[in-house]
């Protein structure tokens, strides 16, 4: 039993871990179409296709375990073998993680206002984790036993190479994304204190989630290289998916916390005050209003910003009536 514990054990708890990821997953979709009803159809699709592509890595890791512990139960043998399962995750895995590149990658190209060299060096880096993927898959369905899949040169280029990239991809995106929202301070600062924390999030939020993937991405390839017979990098190339589609959720859903409807506390408020008279006590005191005295006029104005997703910004003003100071 304990060649049981040392092949499928990590990667039962690590497919455990990434079903629980997958309910994450879920709830924030559930969030975003009950948020952002307004978004694009694209945007829409985008979410659905994720998730959809999320169900079906679960349902493949899931049977994938299941192979492993339960239909194969005692047989030994088998834990050496290169299941189909794994493979076709892996694929759908790499599939997700390429829908959330394009994303990003999008997000890069508006805020960069059309930059052709940087938007182009990563989508370079997201084809080439897509196309070491793919050969992954591949070299899975023609060496069929995990001994020998490890111990070719092949598997590791594909596996080192693609894996880098995705972590190269994911750093980039986090860096740009960064100075150009560092950069654009002085373009959407408004002086007020909230507003300030709001760009704080969006970066600190940015930065944290490439961090993450790309970390996981590395770990994968050292994993793969050194622990020879364990499959402890298979469950966290599992779970590498779950964070790329969470990643992307967030990042949709992060602008509840961060936008501001008109009407919802103002971001730019103004008092003007107005007095055609001198008025000879202080206001806090009332006092029957006489006609030789004038009462002073309060007038708020409210403007609100509201930074869009595919980077337009709408402003809204709203003046509320004037009401007596008494």
């Amino acid at each position: 039993m304990a060649i049981v514990d040392e092949v499928a054990g990590s990667l039962l708890i690590e497919v455990c871990l990434a079903c629980i990821l997958y309910g994450v997953t879920t709830l924030q979709m559930f969030m975003y179409y009950q948020t952002f009803s307004g978004d694009s159809r694209f945007l829409k699709g985008v979410v659905g296709t994720v998730w959809v592509l999320e169900t079906l890595h679960t349902a493949l890791c899931m049977e994938m375990v299941y192979t492993y512990t339960i239909t194969h139960f005692g047989d030994y043998d088998f834990l050496g073998n290169i299941y189909w399962g794994a493979g076709a995750s892996i694929l759908v895995g790499v599939f997700i993680s390429a829908l959330v590149h394009a994303f990003y990658i999008r997000r890069v190209w508006i805020m960069s206002s059309g930059s052709i060299p940087i938007t182009a060096f990563i989508t370079i880096l997201a084809l080439c984790r897509l196309g070491c993927g793919i050969g992954s898959f591949a070299l899975s369905l023609e060496i069929t036993e995990w001994t020998p899949f490890r111990a070719n040169v092949s598997p590791l280029v594909t596996i080192a190479l693609g894996l880098g990239c995705a972590a190269a991809v994911d750093v980039l995106v986090a860096l740009t994304l960064s100075y150009y929202i560092q950069h654009g301070r002085g373009k959407w600062e408004s002086g007020n204190q909230a507003s300030d924390s709001r760009l704080d999030t969006i970066l600190i939020y940015a930065v944290n989630t490439g961090a993450i993937t790309a970390l996981s991405s590395i770990l994968s390839v050292i994993l793969f290289a050194t622990q020879k017979q364990s499959l402890v990098f298979l469950g966290l190339v599992e779970i590498q998916s779950k964070l790329y589609a969470n990643s992307l959720l967030g990042s949709l859903n992060v602008r509840a916390a961060t936008r501001e409807k008109p009407g919802s506390l103002p971001q730019f408020t103004t008092f003007e005050f107005s007095s055609r008279a001198r008025v000879p006590r202080p206001p806090q005191f009332r006092t029957p209003i006489s006609p030789e005295f004038t009462v002073p006029q309060v007038a708020v104005h409210q403007q609100t910003v509201v930074m869009h997703d595919n980077g337009e910004v709408d402003a809204y003003s709203e003046n509320s009536m004037k009401g007596e100071l008494v």
